[in-house]
This record gives structure tokens, sequence and C-alpha cells, in this order.
């Protein structure tokens, strides 16, 4: 997998935060309680809301949360051991694929060549060419007209988004098997959010969707590291647990994205920045910033954390852009959920 996406890309590299370039992360000690309402804190909603905690708590942090943490702080400060372990690797047939993808000028018989191999990866591809996003009249049967239907564009984010889904469908202890189904939904409304974004901030699309992809990793390796010290019979209720678990998750989300060689412009945008002083957000950053929201937003609005007027005015509360991202969001549900009644 090594330097597979800086290939695909073909994109110069450009520096990645060193640890003197970020914040110090999050402890019990300083975190602040993650409990909020408002589009500034979007993960003050969120996270209590993954991890299964009452947002009306606030209460002190268990022994047992106590315990955790120290296993997400010990594990993202340190070097010593590769998070990378903590999820599966991609299948071979990916990295392969989307080096094909680099070439303008690829025959769409090698690309389906290749996508033959891995029969997760042709179901994927013909399920993906007859949703009604593509207003089809009659049924695409051939990964043929599959990729003239989705183009090398829409080809690359699928076939990112299905290399990812091992990771992210992974339930192997307590709190994998907990969360990882709510983290898949958040998987599946980012992705949608990304390309809305994207386009508007003139940032690229595969660059934000990469990078939103990272960033639910990076939890799955915190939940795996949770499972690590588990017993099975943790109760989580405080704020401030969540806030470690946040900052931690996105510590490894940037750690992963480096050992899997992920170009350093994705890896960067992930980076917490460090005080006042730091540079201004990338065109990338900001994107990535505004993807996770929305996706956020959306997977509380579909999964019963918060009211769908509520959600819409917190995206209105973050601009714009968001709100008129929301809004096309929106009317797509509206068009799959009119098809899938007819």
């Amino acid at each position: 997998m090594k330097n597979w996406l800086n290939r695909l890309l073909g994109r110069e590299s450009t520096p990645v935060p060193g640890p003197e370039d970020v914040s110090p992360p999050a402890t019990l000690d300083t975190a602040t309680t993650m409990l909020a309402r408002s589009a500034s804190d979007i993960d003050g909603l969120f996270h209590p809301w993954l991890l299964g905690v009452d947002a009306g708590a606030g209460l002190r942090p268990n022994d047992a949360e106590v315990r955790l943490a120290r296993a997400l702080e010990r594990i993202a400060g340190t070097t010593e051991q590769a998070v990378s372990d903590l999820v599966p690797r991609m299948p071979a047939v990916i990295p392969m694929l989307l080096q094909s993808l680099r070439d303008k000028d690829v025959s769409n018989a090698r690309l389906s060549g290749q996508i033959a191999q891995d029969p997760v990866l042709l179901a994927a591809v013909l399920r993906q060419a007859n949703t009604s996003h593509y207003r089809r009249r009659t049924a695409i049967t051939s990964i043929e007209q599959a990729l003239a239907l989705l183009g090398q564009n829409g080809l690359r984010l699928l076939v990112a988004s299905v290399a990812f889904k091992p990771v992210l469908g992974l339930q192997s202890g307590h709190f994998t098997r907990t969360v990882a189904p709510r983290l898949a939904e958040l998987s599946s409304h980012s992705a949608l959010a990304c390309r809305c974004v994207a386009g508007r901030l003139g940032a690229d699309a595969f660059e934000v969707f990469l990078a939103g992809l990272l960033q639910n990793v990076g939890m799955m390796a915190a939940l795996r590291a949770m499972d690590q010290v588990s017993d099975g019979q943790e109760n989580l209720q405080s704020g401030k647990f969540c806030a470690v678990f946040a900052d931690n998750a996105r510590r490894l989300a940037v750690r992963v994205g480096k050992e899997w060689a992920f170009p350093p412009q994705v890896v960067g945008a992930l980076a917490p920045a460090a005080g006042a002083d730091a540079a201004p957000a990338s065109p990338l950053a900001q994107a990535v910033s505004q993807a996770d929201l929305l996706g956020k937003v959306r997977v509380l609005a579909h999964g019963g954390g918060i009211a769908l007027d509520e959600a819409e005015c917190l995206a209105a509360e973050s601009g714009s852009g968001c709100l008129s991202c929301w809004q096309e969001l929106a009317e797509r549900d509206a068009e799959t959920d009119g098809t899938q009644a007819s």
C-alpha cells in the first residue's frame, strides 16, 4: 500500500504538520465537556450520540472512562506501535484499480477486467449505476454499461468507498460492535456531503472524500484501542470523555494517514492546528470541515439524535454554503424516498 495514493493523485508532496505544529492532545483534565447545541460545536452533539452518552448528563468521568481515556492518549501519543495495525488492510485489487484510473486513456475493458476480480466491488459498481440518482429507465446489467454511466471520477469515489468498508464495518469488540453501524452510516452521509462541498469551495472532490474517510478510520482505530482494554461492562457517561475520544480519534486518523502513505495534503487537512497563529485553513481543509459537519448533522437527523428542523438550523448557522448543500442533499433524499415508494 506504500505511496499508492500519492502515485494515484500524481501530486507534489506538501509538508504534513509535525508534533511541534499541532496542539497538545486533550486529556480528561484539559478537555471541555462535550455537550452543546450549536454549529460551532457539532461534535458536542455527535460524539455523545455516537458513544451512547446522555447529552443532558454532563457527569464526571467514571473509573472506566479514566482507564479508556488513558488507553486512547497512550496509543495516539506514541510512535512505538503502528496504529494502522488497529484496522484491516485494503484488498490488493483496490490500489491496482486506482492506479489504472490515473491514466485518462485507460480502456473500460481494462477497468472491467480489474473490477471483475473482486465480487464485492463488482456488486457495488452495478448497484451504484442502478440508483435513482442516474434516472435510468432500464437496469444496468454489465460492467461496461456501468462504467460508461459512472465515469472515471465517479468510479474513483466508489472504489475508495468500497476499499474502506471492511475498515468501517469491523465489529470485533464491545465498542466496535456498538458504534460501528452508526459510524458506517456517517460515512455514507459524509460521502454525499463531500461531493457537494468540494465543488463550492474549489477543492479536489476525491481528496475531500479521502480525508472524510480517513477521519472515520481514526474513530474506528480509537474504538479498537478502547476494545483492547475493555471488559465489555463500561458505562460511558461523561461529556469530557467524549471530547477526549474525539480529539484522539482525529490524531489517530493523522497517524493512520501517514502510515498508509496518504497524500500529505489530505493528512495535513486533518491535523489539529496549534494556537491562534496557525496558518489559514486551505480550501481542502475548509471543505473537509464543512463536509464533516454536514455529515454529522445529517446522520443525527436521520438517526433520531435531533429533529430535522433543528438540523437545518445548525446547517444554516454554519454559513450559506453549508445551508445550500444541506438543501441540495435534502432534495436528493426526497427524490430517493419518492422513487422507493413508487
